[in-house]
């Protein structure tokens, strides 16, 4: 039986990307920034990248948006999902 986090590394099927659509329009109305703008493809890569790797709750991948976007900086997007891929007790890469 697949456990959890392999079955979000699977391809997102219409109601996981209506999902982050919706995340990605709070951010972007948010932020007055155009929805098809640069900052929020990247804030849309962060948010799928997040959840193909198993962070599925809306109110963090808003929040994790939010701060990315905020935040301006390249790193953080990699900072976040090299955060997410933490196992319980250890860190990223151990």
């Amino acid at each position: 039986m697949p456990n959890c986090q392999s079955i979000h590394l699977k391809a997102l099927d219409s109601a996981d990307l209506g999902r982050l659509r919706a995340i990605l329009k709070v951010i972007s109305c948010e932020a007055d920034e155009p929805l098809r703008g640069p900052a929020m493809q990247r804030i849309a890569v962060l948010l799928i990248g997040l959840y193909r790797h198993g962070v599925t709750d809306h109110d963090k991948l808003l929040s994790v948006g939010r701060l990315a976007l905020a935040q301006k900086a390249p790193g953080v997007a990699a900072a976040i999902v090299t955060g997410a891929r933490r196992t319980k007790g250890g860190m990223a890469g151990s």
